[in-house]
């Protein structure tokens, strides 16, 4: 089975007024809807869609817009500083905040359909074990999985240790200096979601530029070795033309 496609909304630029998902997070879903993709990965950090600003009624109303937008959910984004998981002065804070993005998948990804009870994040490397313990625990409480995005992975183990898996970035393996195919490969077994990107000298650029350093052939075939289900997550972080670097993306890897 193919890998199926979705669409990250985090850090899609909020400074452009045209861009089309101005007006908020539900804006945002309907552009998703328009890019010719069943599956989105919410911005769990987005205005509007954080966990503490939803109550069991918005969050009805989330699901239902991703019905009505035949969108299926793949995920939430929670993209925090790492530090914050380190800083005694913020860490009681951002557990708090992953606590409540693993319960808001919980509960909108039933209610939305099949799937959608991941979150994606990056645990650092010196996160404290009653940290990491607590928000293992609770995403394994909850039925949810975590798909950590730190390069090199991580090894968890103890309870609900089984509820973390990689999340695959090819930006973050390139930053490490490491073959992207190659360490998709490696790490096939354990990937739960992968996104759809690329990295330069210079930044983030679409994949296949001729500065970038991924192989998509190479990606393609090493995703085709997890079990599973694992989602293609196109991500327009850092890019300047996101909603054509979406689409363009999109069309490469349906080879349109």
């Amino acid at each position: 089975m193919p890998n199926p496609l979705s669409i990250s909304l985090a850090g899609l630029r909020r400074d452009d007024a045209a861009a089309p998902w101005t007006g908020g997070a539900r804006n945002a879903i309907q552009w998703g809807g328009t890019l010719g993709i069943r599956g989105v990965q919410l911005d769990a950090t987005a205005p509007g869609m954080r966990a503490r600003e939803l109550d069991r009624s918005g969050r009805r109303d989330v699901a239902a817009l991703l019905r009505r937008m035949e969108l299926e959910l793949t995920g939430l984004d929670l993209w925090l500083p790492g530090e914050h998981l380190l800083d005694p002065a913020h860490v009681d804070r951002a557990a708090a905040a992953v606590v409540g993005a693993i319960g808001l998948a919980a509960e909108i990804a039933p209610l939305a359909g099949a799937g959608g009870r991941l979150v994606s994040l990056t645990l650092p490397p010196k996160v404290g074990p009653d940290v990491l313990a607590q928000i293992v625990g609770e995403a394994a409480r909850q039925g949810v999985r975590l798909a950590d995005h730190a390069w090199p992975p991580r090894a968890v183990e103890g309870v609900g240790a089984a509820t973390v898996g990689i999340g695959l970035d090819p930006a973050a393996v390139a930053l490490a200096g490491e073959a992207i195919g190659d360490a998709a490969a490696r790490m096939a077994e354990r990937v739960v979601s992968a996104r759809l990107c690329d990295l330069s000298s210079a930044g983030r650029v679409l994949p296949g530029s001729a500065d970038g350093r991924l192989d998509v052939l190479a990606y393609r075939v090493a995703l085709s070795l997890a079990p599973g289900v694992v989602p293609v997550v196109v991500d327009v972080r850092g890019l300047s033309e996101q909603d054509e670097g979406a689409r363009r993306m999109i069309a490469d890897w349906k080879g349109e």
